[in-house]
């Protein structure tokens, strides 16, 4: 297990998010692509020194002459337009707009691939499924097939690399993620034999970053905004109907969202888990502010939470959680809540 240390934040800090609309063009390993969007998220600091694997996320493979289509109607990103040469966040909702899953869609070769969190596979895949008979559209978990690797080599947020339709490098903006058949080795120094398995380095990354795990306590909670999906480009309001889209377009065009992803971090007796309850101190009292979506211990001591709590929550505020009357956790800077647009 490689050490991981608090990420470097102070009161100081105040976050930026970048976008750059600019065009470029840019060759990777002999494969050009269009650079549309760089997207920079300062919240976090990131300093991986090596690669880890991370068993925690699986892959979806949407193939088929629908498949296109079939997605377009079923996730909260803007399938169709979607380029090759680029990856994009989205969400998946049930009916009445509340998430099933957050993932990283792609397309290459003809087919969709959607990586998201083995704890979201169940829910996720099953609603896919159920609509997919209407369609010419197959989808199968290939999770077996393929392993994902957390490289610290910076890459551009949103470009994607492909090769033979099997490897595939995700950018990060500080980062970068590498998926890759399970049989075949990297170029790189460190051979898939020699990476280690690190769950909590990949946890850590996405906790810092405003990234939700959904898992089976949290599934089917929240709107896609209330955990930032739109400050990251995964939903288009203007691609048409999919499943949800009624309840997020309205909170989204009458500002009725009044909820915010936050990472805090503090001291806890045990890590919370996911779903767990949050209180807010109030004068001598405490009364309920929200909910843990993921969390992680420092090698420090300390725990870092992602959290959905009230969007207007003073950076000074005093949270505990429920049931560890001794916890305190303290907000870090507001992600930037500017939305990206991707339409």
């Amino acid at each position: 297990m490689g050490k991981i240390s608090p990420a470097a934040c102070n009161s100081d800090f105040c976050p930026k998010l970048e976008l750059y609309t600019q065009y470029r063009c840019a060759s990777v390993r002999d494969i050009t692509y269009i650079q549309a969007v760089s997207l920079t998220l300062t919240q976090g600091n990131y300093n991986a020194m090596q690669s880890y694997l991370v068993s925690q996320l699986a892959v979806v493979v949407a193939s088929g002459a629908d498949a296109e289509s079939f997605l377009q109607g079923q996730l909260t990103a803007d399938v169709q337009k979607l380029p090759p040469e680029q990856w994009s966040y989205a969400g998946h909702c049930d009916a009445k707009g509340k998430l099933l899953a957050v993932m990283r869609l792609w397309r290459s070769g003809g087919n969709f691939y959607l990586l998201m969190p083995r704890a979201s596979i169940e829910h996720s895949l099953g609603q896919l499924k159920k609509f997919s008979v209407f369609s010419k559209v197959e989808l199968a978990e290939q999770s077996g097939e393929f392993e994902v690797e957390l490289s610290p080599v910076s890459s551009p947020l949103f470009a994607l690399e492909t090769a033979d339709d099997a490897h595939f490098s995700l950018g990060l903006g500080d980062a970068q993620l590498r998926i890759r058949p399970v049989s075949i080795d990297t170029d790189d120094d460190a051979t898939t034999d020699e990476l280690e398995i690190d769950d909590e380095a990949w946890l850590r990354y996405e906790i810092e970053h405003g990234i939700a795990c959904l898992t089976d306590a949290t599934v089917q909670q929240f709107v896609p905004q209330m955990v930032g999906l739109d400050r990251l480009a995964g939903i288009n309001y203007k691609k048409g109907c999919y499943i949800g889209q009624e309840t997020i377009a309205r909170m989204h065009y009458l500002g009725q969202n009044k909820r915010a992803a936050r990472y805090l971090v503090g001291s806890a007796d045990k890590i919370p888990a996911a779903g767990a309850d949050l209180e807010r101190s109030l004068g001598e009292s405490w009364r309920r502010a929200g909910a843990v979506l993921n969390a992680v211990r420092y090698d420090s001591g300390e725990v870092a939470v992602l959290a959905v709590l009230p969007a207007d929550l003073e950076n000074d505020a005093t949270l505990r959680i429920k049931g560890d009357e001794a916890s305190r956790l303290t907000p870090r800077p507001k992600f930037d809540n500017q939305e990206i647009s991707n339409e």
